[in-house]
């Protein structure tokens, strides 16, 4: 691959999207009288929250997450840690189905509503053309680690949601965001440069060559793959070097991929039967894109 082909590749394009598209959802949840009763916040997140966006990847992802009551994780606490965390929280009968729905309502108050398996997509009345934003209705989510005796509770922060199927969803966007600027300020911004490139290459693959084995790795699983390769390889007075060093450390320590992490630093990135990636696309990906296809 050509130095300017990925100087192209690593740029990030500019676009007034996130801020316009969070205040559209956000005027439009307004509106509804029923919402508020809740405490909800609007979180951008994905690639255009953390500034790995590419060209194709055109839509912002935004996040509608209640406050109260929120979904949690106990298996970490002990048993009297359990009992003080049940006498200070009542079980809730409103959940995240009821709170999508009335989002559902709220926007459709304003909208042309579309429901899919896990977004919701919105245009206008008048106009054939969708707004640019995956929508998603979410709880906030607990993982528990303490719950002191003088109420004091330690827990990691997530978002909740479930899928078509029912199958529960669960994220660390916050932790995404704050480890990935962390790893690119002390790369010199070489991280997520490489990581444009990278996805602008599979792309390239997919558009080439119908690359199944590219589809198969989406956007979030190429940058927590690279943020599992240390700085150092990134610390490169090239934007090439850092690149092919990146590649090559992948394609040489794919022994150590069962400890690979997500870039929120608290779930495993390679999870048997709960991910369509493997080391093997690992393996595939290294090895085609450092042969330049």
């Amino acid at each position: 691959m050509c130095p300017e082909q990925l100087e192209e590749w690593s740029e990030r394009p500019g676009s007034p999207w996130p801020a316009w598209t969070k205040q559209v959802l956000s005027d439009a949840l307004k509106r509804s009288s029923r919402l508020r009763e809740y405490s909800y916040e609007i979180v951008v997140q994905g690639s255009y929250a953390n500034k790995t966006n590419i060209p194709a990847h055109s839509d912002v992802d935004l996040v509608v997450q209640l406050k109260l009551p929120f979904e949690e994780h106990l298996r970490d606490l002990g048993s009297l840690e359990k009992t003080r965390f049940h006498a200070r929280y009542e079980d809730a009968t409103f959940g995240w189905r009821e709170f999508r729905q009335d989002v559902i309502s709220a926007l459709r108050k304003s909208y042309f509503v579309t429901v899919g398996g896990k977004c919701i997509d919105i245009r206008d009345w008048d106009s054939p053309f969708r707004i640019p934003a995956d929508i998603v209705p979410a709880l906030e989510y607990r993982h528990y680690r303490k719950f002191s005796s003088s109420g004091a509770e330690t827990f990691d922060e997530g978002i909740y949601f479930e899928d078509k199927s029912g199958t529960a969803v669960i994220s660390f966007p916050k932790q995404h965001l704050r480890n990935g600027n962390r790893k690119d300020a002390e790369t010199g911004g070489r991280f997520k440069q490489v990581v444009r490139a990278v996805k602008n290459a599979r792309l390239h693959l997919m558009d080439i060559e119908a690359d199944k084995q590219a589809k198969v790795m989406s956007s979030y699983f190429i940058e927590c793959l690279f943020y599992n390769v240390p700085d150092n390889e990134y610390r490169q007075s090239t934007l090439p070097s850092a690149y092919r060093r990146s590649l090559s450390w992948l394609a040489s320590n794919l022994d150590l991929a069962e400890d690979f992490v997500c870039q929120n630093g608290l779930v495993d990135l390679f999870v048997p039967d709960r991910t369509a990636w493997s080391v093997d696309s690992v393996r595939y990906l290294t090895t085609t894109l450092a042969c330049g296809r």
